[in-house]
């Protein structure tokens, strides 16, 4: 069973290489870097926020990929889930996606379903 970890903000600079390793650069300009926490387990994680969906991404340097649950709690989830969380609906919203990112987000969602090494 997945645990929840809690976290606390800390001081960081903008760290793309989680993004850009799960859903690659023809997707990244889609986010903002938002802050940092440190997790109990002493994992770093990024949020980023999507542009148009306003939906957060919460990825660790390790490579894992977190659901927020309110209160400073964090939930492991599998990457390809985050990546539905954080496109939802945005080819019902503007600005829209064009050909070209849905292109890049099929590919990213395919590379998120390929089976992680363990840790």
């Amino acid at each position: 069973m997945p645990r929840t970890l809690t976290g606390r903000s800390i001081s960081s600079q903008p760290n793309w290489k989680p993004l850009l390793d799960l859903i690659g650069l023809e997707l990244v300009d889609w986010f903002m870097w938002m802050f940092a926490i440190e997790l109990s387990d002493g994992t770093r994680v990024h949020a980023y926020k999507h542009r148009t969906t306003r939906r957060y991404f919460h990825l660790g340097e390790d490579g894992r990929a977190f659901a927020y649950i309110p209160r400073y709690s964090y939930l492991e989830v599998e990457p390809a889930q985050a990546i539905d969380e954080a496109f939802h609906e945005w080819d019902e919203l503007y600005p829209e996606p064009d050909a070209a990112a849905l292109g890049a987000l099929e590919n990213a969602r395919g590379g998120a379903a390929m089976p992680r090494p363990p840790r």
